[in-house]
């Protein structure tokens, strides 16, 4: 599962957005790029912002299998 801060429980957000967990203030753009952090936990409210909940991606699987062109000889 992709980790963002915006989704993180420790996420604030006033005049700038802060960690509550690394008591630090994170830039606009952090809080929308993946992230690893080890204190990492999903929101109940959802988005900091617009309160949207996460809803991650659906996986696809590749097909590795290529069709075959015979051409006939005439």
């Amino acid at each position: 599962m992709s980790q963002y801060c915006r989704y993180c429980a420790f996420c604030v957000n006033g005049d700038s957005y802060y960690c509550a967990l690394k008591e630090e203030l994170l830039r606009p753009s952090y809080v929308k790029h993946t992230n690893k952090c080890k204190g990492y936990i999903q929101s109940s409210l959802g988005d900091v912002d617009s309160g949207r909940k996460y809803h991650p991606r659906e996986i696809h699987k590749k097909n590795y299998l290529q069709m075959r062109l015979e051409l006939k000889e005439e």
